[in-house]
């Protein structure tokens, strides 16, 4: 693997989990459906689905370039 911006092929992979944000408009929506019984059995699994995501980045030694790693 070779870096895109210096071309260096002293390249580290690195595997981080990420939290994904919650919007405005879910939050609302997570409001509503709370004031109805039938929002309650929605509710409860949105709130229990798993909430991060697993990216891998490859990392520059030379010049610190961070870039994601594409899975093919």
């Amino acid at each position: 693997m070779v870096c895109p911006k210096c071309g260096s092929d002293k390249v580290n992979v690195q595997v981080l989990e990420e939290r994904r944000k919650t919007g405005c408009f879910t939050i609302l929506l997570y409001i509503i459906l709370a004031c109805t019984l039938l929002g309650l059995l929605i509710v409860i699994p949105l709130l229990l689905r798993k909430k991060t995501t697993t990216k891998t980045y490859a990392v520059c030694q030379n010049c610190g370039n961070r870039w994601e790693v594409k899975k093919h």
